[in-house]
């Protein structure tokens, strides 16, 4: 297992917040072997990868470019949230679902960290919760919404890799070595969590609020496309009419708007109406 060193973190912190807030979780997560100890050293781990990240910074210079990377894909990410809220309070008459989903509080000392276990959560209550699914007359409409989260959240965690990646300094520093065997550290906690989440593939809604979900539990992430919202828009678009003989942008909106740049010589201004 080979994962970012902010995912990581994520996870692990979703798990351990969702163990301490919610007593059905720390039921079901017992029985299967997840201990008191465990989480109490997954809590630690969190903290101390957030501190060797703070230093790594100090030690090896800012980067402003990849801080500004991370900081744009949190906030698409975030602003999916409210995309899912809304959804949710639309087609779910449930207040339950939305806050399990949306309003839990988990807030880390590091930005990136609590939306990340943010996502993992709002992620794990669409894919696993059956009365979201039975509030979507169209499954097809849910299943974009997850994929397009899942997306964005690959997108951060791309973003996030150049924050503790090793770059070449003025001056020799332990930090990189430090944050490796860190990495492997929180890695082997990961697996005894889906060693865990593996005896609890008959209670997806548990696997849910902690964010971590076996193979075959719950909607699959599936897709990678990020014209998902276009396929969204054209779900709601009305038919064209089929004597329409103007010009067309065909699927893709394009981002001059409306692909108005291949009508007639040359470069056009765009119209966004």
């Amino acid at each position: 297992m080979t994962m970012p060193y902010y995912r990581l973190m994520g996870q692990i912190f979703v798990a351990t917040e969702t163990w301490d807030d919610i007593p059905d979780v720390m039921e079901a997560m017992s029985k299967v072997g997840l201990t008191k100890d465990e989480i109490d050293e997954g809590r630690s781990l969190v903290e101390q990868g957030e501190k060797l990240v703070e230093r790594r910074r100090k030690e090896a210079g800012g980067e402003r470019i990849a801080a500004h990377g991370v900081h744009t894909a949190c906030e698409e990410l975030e602003m999916w949230v409210h995309s899912a809220k809304a959804n949710l309070r639309r087609r779910v008459d449930d207040p339950e679902v939305t806050e399990r989903a949306i309003g839990h509080g988990l807030h880390a000392h590091d930005h990136t960290v609590s939306v990340i276990a943010g996502v993992f959560r709002t992620l794990g209550v669409l894919r696993t919760d059956p009365r979201v699914r039975q509030g979507y007359e169209r499954q097809q409409s849910l299943k974009d919404l997850i994929v397009r989260g899942s997306r964005l959240l690959a997108k951060l965690f791309d973003c996030t890799v150049s924050m503790v990646g090793e770059i070449s300094t003025s001056r020799r520093s332990d930090v990189f070595s430090e944050l490796r065997d860190h990495q492997n550290t929180m890695e082997a906690w990961v697996v005894d969590l889906a060693n865990s989440a593996e005896q609890l593939g008959d209670q997806p809604e548990i696997l849910g609020l902690v964010g971590y979900l076996p193979e075959g539990v719950g909607i699959p992430m599936g897709g990678s496309s990020f014209a998902v919202p276009l396929h969204q828009r054209a779900q709601h678009d009305e038919i064209p009419d089929p004597d329409e003989t103007g010009p067309t942008a065909g699927w893709s909106a394009g981002r001059q708007g409306r692909n108005r740049e291949n009508m007639g010589e040359g470069f056009v201004n765009p119209k966004f109406d």
